[in-house]
């Protein structure tokens, strides 16, 4: 018997099934500045971990691209489908947290849970108002699904979302959100596409086996 149970969980641990329970989220992102562009974007979470996946397409381009934090490194890893042109290997890249900046100067933040609820995709969430000095963001963030998201929030500098998250040590993940500037005009907005609860492996937060390291954009 004891023989068999060693065989039956090294089978397990070999077939990547010991998984933790998690939420896969994919959004429509819609920004002004990215006129005639086609952008999704899906995100994978657990408890520890996370993943975004971005799908760009336009006149001139399509790809599909990722990036996952690597907190025990403090770096994000980021590859894209298939091999660059020119490139007879497939490549991923790292950048260390401390040089990733955003592209937006936040300035001071307030964040307030208004209370509100409504269920997207069978998942209760409630609507948060976060405001900088130039924007305000309307986020709904789940109630029913409570990771520490925010905590990867050094990651994704750009994003209102996880700012807001992360000034308040808020638990949950946003689904939808629009930001806006103080005259009211649609900065960026992100449109539920499906939102799924999922046993994510340790392979789903990994760059693939077969893609090599290439550079960095300092140490």
């Amino acid at each position: 018997m004891k023989n068999i149970l060693t065989i039956v969980l090294l089978l397990v641990a070999g077939t990547g099934l010991f998984a933790a329970k998690g939420i896969v989220v994919t959004q429509k992102y819609t920004d002004p500045h990215q006129k005639g562009a086609s952008i999704t974007v899906t995100w994978y979470v657990t408890e520890t971990q996370c993943k975004m996946q971005m799908r760009y397409a336009d006149d001139k381009m399509n790809t599909t691209s990722y990036f996952i934090p690597d907190v025990t490194n403090s770096r994000l890893l980021t590859y894209s489908d298939g091999m660059a042109p020119g490139s007879p290997q497939k490549t991923y890249y790292t950048i260390p947290v401390q040089n990733i900046k955003g592209d937006n100067e936040f300035g001071h933040v307030t964040v307030t849970p208004t209370g509100e609820i409504k269920t997207l995709s069978g998942m209760l969430c409630e609507k948060v108002i976060v405001k900088t000095y130039t924007s305000t963001t309307e986020m709904w963030i789940t109630k029913d699904f409570k990771a520490d998201f925010y905590k990867f929030s050094s990651y994704f500098q750009s994003s209102f979302e996880l700012m807001g998250l992360d000034e308040k040590g808020m638990q949950g993940v946003p689904l939808e959100s629009v930001t806006k500037d103080n005259a009211g005009t649609i900065i960026n907005s992100y449109q539920l596409v499906s939102a799924t609860s999922a046993d994510l492996n340790a392979t789903d937060f990994t760059v693939p086996a077969d893609y090599k390291l290439t550079g960095s954009t300092g140490k």
